[in-house]
């Protein structure tokens, strides 16, 4: 694969992966006030905060994990991995940066893995943001429980 056809095919798989992560996170969102509704916070404090931060994480790990699996898909049909566990792998430390360098790809493939890093940057991103969202809705309410006010 040319660099230009590269530069297009990782444009495309970054855009469609932030689309995932995107829809996941928008899509959670009326879970939250229905579970918020359901443990108001003057009954149930620490519980509310335990349940709505398990369910933002459990959100995120999903699609990132649904992001991974295309980038390995992705790794699998146009490089020579050997097989979907190595794909998986070589995915999973190109989206997390981790970078260990013990699977490199040839030039065939060279640019769309740093799109695979630009993604995983990009959503890691938008995730602590999500998180600093939850945590901003649910803090204080525990905050005025624990000062009785």
């Amino acid at each position: 694969m040319g660099a230009l056809q590269q530069v297009l095919f990782g444009t495309g798989l970054l855009t469609f992966s932030a689309m995932i992560h995107v829809a996941a996170v928008a899509l959670s969102v009326p879970f939250f006030g229905k579970l918020a509704a359901r443990l108001p916070p003057e009954r149930w404090p620490r519980l509310r905060i335990i349940a709505l931060l398990a369910l933002a994480v459990f959100v995120l790990v999903f699609a990132h994990t649904l992001q991974v699996w295309t980038w390995a898909v992705s790794f699998l049909a146009i490089t020579d991995l050997p097989g979907l566990s190595t794909s998986f792998y070589f995915a999973t430390v190109t989206y997390t940066t981790l970078g260990y360098g013990d699977i490199v790809l040839g030039p065939g493939a060279r640019i769309v893995a740093t799109f695979c890093a630009i993604t995983g940057l990009l959503t890691f991103g938008i995730s602590t943001a999500f998180l600093i969202g939850v945590l901003t809705r649910i803090l204080p309410d525990v905050f005025r429980d624990d000062q009785g006010t």
